[in-house]
């Protein structure tokens, strides 16, 4: 729901901040921005079945860039609500079902401007109705040539809904 779209959306960011960062020669900056994550929507959940959730929750972007140093940290805490729908998609027993869950996204990210050399490391433990624990580890390094590596990638946990039914 939150997750992979929301990594990649910071990541590509900070990697133009990077090359930005490496072009000017500017004091620190320092920017924060931060702002709500509530609201009700329809998406799929956790096991692909449609489901209206309402969410409650608030993210943070923190960033510090200079000729020599770029840095930012984001993260973001929400939880929710949803309710699946009465469609065929969703197995019977859990038509109408409400469930609960969170997300906590934690992305960090350094690199230095003059080399172009970044790691970026994201944490994403979530809980979604009978699925808990879940945690999802990337790291990034962006190597001197400009290339990118993922050094490791961690998934604990599961999500079988085929055992649900």
């Amino acid at each position: 729901m939150f997750r992979l779209g929301t990594a990649i959306s910071v990541i590509v960011g900070a990697l133009t901040i990077g090359v930005s960062v490496a072009a000017s020669a500017s004091p620190p900056t320092v920017s924060i921005d931060n702002g709500s994550l509530d609201g009700t929507f329809h998406d799929l959940n956790i096991c692909g079945w449609p489901a209206t959730f309402t969410t409650a929750g608030r993210y943070q972007l923190e960033s510090v860039n200079s000729d020599i140093h770029g840095h930012f940290a984001y993260h973001e805490a929400v939880n929710w609500r949803l309710v699946l729908d009465d469609a065929a998609a969703v197995p019977e027993a859990f038509r109408g079902a409400t469930w609960r869950g969170r997300n906590e996204e934690s992305i960090v990210g350094n690199f230095d401007p003059n080399s172009l050399r970044g790691m970026f490391v994201r944490i994403n433990p979530f809980a979604e109705g009978p699925f808990h624990g879940l945690v999802e580890e990337l790291v990034f390094v962006r190597a001197v040539d400009g290339t990118v590596r993922v050094d490791r990638v961690d998934f604990v946990g599961s999500v079988d809904c085929s055992a649900l039914s």
